[in-house]
């Protein structure tokens, strides 16, 4: 029985077995069902729990410290210098700089059971027919496309993808058809989970994860998805009888639709793409069951032009070098090797991101009392210094904020806690500041309005009673590439 198995052990030293080219848990019903299946098979008898809890001992043991370690992934990987995409049946996607073919998997991936087999891919195929299928503006079709081929590269941070805009705008059609050609699962929209532990498994669970509906956004599950799209670790007791821990490591795609916008939080902010729709005509409304059917008979040819792309960015990508990387810079970079995949279009993607970083920056300063005041504040002087305790009165005179206000320190203490979480969007917008070690008068602080060509003078207006942002320069007009040697392709549009 042992010979009709191959194990091994991952990373947390959880024991697995490959049967039927698939990773399976040792402790799993699957196993279970094998083993009684075989053991009639072999005896006409039923295998009682006594023994297979035996069997299941040996073999744990075995997996643990007699077999080797393997590294699992969530439907896509890294491994010997390829790409590699989980189909399901046993079979893969492997995807190198000089094309792609569908072969046996490897010990690779770990499927959970909500996910589904993907159509094989079919070469010669065209990412762009998807947007038949879509309600996505002309001016955001290449982010868009970029961002759905970029899911299918493992291991890089990428952006949370947040679509929102009215009803009968298709936000929900929209991240279904991104999870159907990324992750097809029974599980398409997941539904904001209630506590901590449960977003953190539905993450781990899924190679994309798209929150549908949502309609606000909990501090604490907004701080679990500003990790988790980087790259998190997080744990969880196993047992309430034992000290053991369930450990999961995250990297993973995750987005987001709402009708407002819902995140308000800088550090989540400046790791998204914003995506307005616009509420469709009801002459231009279709069935679902149509929209799928239609959808389902591309679906192949839209993998296979994925993959052709991917393949192509792949070659690419190591001379691609950019003159200035934003937060999110492994994605900026790929971003740029998939456009110009796409028949050249590697400047016209570094714009498009270039106003999405914008559109940011104007969301978390339009939200934040405290950023607009700064800005303000600082519009027409080139520098300030002084003392944390002077400069949280002169701002707080400025601001007149409400006590319900939260974007605004309450007292001078919890000003640098406050200036930290928009600190990014303040160097976007040319504005720095140093806070130093206290001394008899007080903790020093300084601001620098830094004048540079990628930067504005931060010197436009604010209206601070209706926290509306006028015309502020993003400083990121440099995001363009110092070198690179892109591969001529046709354009697939």
């Amino acid at each position: 029985m042992i010979n009709t198995l191959t194990l091994f052990h991952d990373k947390n030293r959880d024991a697995f077995a490959f049967v039927n080219g698939e990773v399976v848990p040792l402790r799993s019903r699957a196993i279970c069902h094998l083993f009684s299946m075989l053991f009639y098979q072999a005896t006409g008898k039923g295998l009682n729990n006594d023994s297979l809890g035996q069997v299941l001992n040996v073999l744990e043991a075995k997996a643990v410290y007699e077999s080797r370690q393997v590294e699992l992934w969530n439907r896509v990987a890294k491994h010997e210098g390829a790409f590699w995409y989980d189909l399901g049946r046993g079979k893969a996607v492997k995807i190198t700089a000089d094309g792609w073919a569908v072969v046996e998997v490897p010990i690779l991936f770990r499927r959970y059971a909500h996910q589904q087999p993907q159509a094989e891919p079919i070469r010669g195929g065209n990412p762009w027919v998807m947007y038949r299928s879509l309600n996505v503006a002309d001016q955001d079709k290449l982010l868009v496309l970029v961002y759905i081929i970029s899911c299918f590269i493992p291991d890089i941070p990428h952006p949370i993808f947040h679509p929102h805009g009215a009803q009968g705008s298709a936000k929900t059609s929209l991240c279904n058809l991104i999870k159907k050609t990324v992750d097809p699962s029974f599980i398409e929209a997941i539904i904001t989970p209630r506590d901590y532990n449960q977003l953190i498994q539905m993450i781990h669970h899924h190679c994309i994860g798209l929150f549908d509906n949502i309609s606000s956004l909990p501090g604490w599950m907004s701080d679990v998805l500003a990790m988790a799209c980087t790259g998190g670790g997080f744990s969880k007791r196993q047992l309430y009888t034992d000290d053991d821990d369930i450990i999961y490591q995250v990297k993973r795609c995750i987005g987001l639709n709402g009708i407002n916008l819902l995140i308000s939080k800088a550090d989540l902010m400046d790791r998204s793409i914003l995506l307005t729709l616009e509420r469709i005509d009801p002459a231009n409304r279709i069935e679902e069951v149509d929209l799928w059917a239609g959808f389902e008979k591309e679906k192949a040819g839209i993998l296979g032009g994925i993959f052709d792309t991917l393949s192509r960015a792949m070659a690419v990508h190591p001379s691609v070098r950019l003159s200035y990387l934003p937060r999110m810079a492994d994605f900026a970079r790929w971003g740029y090797a998939i456009a110009e995949a796409l028949g050249g279009r590697g400047d016209e993607f570094l714009k498009a991101y270039r106003a999405n970083i914008a559109r940011q920056n104007e969301e978390v300063v339009e939200g934040n009392t405290l950023a607009q005041v700064v800005l303000r504040f600082m519009a027409d002087k080139k520098e300030w210094s002084g003392y944390v305790q002077n400069a949280f009165e002169t701002l707080q005179r400025i601001a007149n904020p409400t006590k319900a206000d939260r974007t605004f320190p309450k007292d001078q203490k919890n000003l640098r806690k406050h200036l930290e979480r928009i600190k990014t969007t303040l160097l976007e917008l040319g504005v720095r500041f140093d806070i130093g070690t206290r001394d008899k008068q007080g903790v020093p602080i300084s601001f620098l309005r830094e004048s540079k060509s990628s930067t504005s003078s931060a010197s436009d207006s604010f209206d601070l009673e209706s926290n509306n942002l006028e015309g502020v320069s993003t400083g990121v007009d440099d995001l363009t590439p110092a070198s690179s040697t892109p591969r001529s392709t046709p354009e697939n549009s």
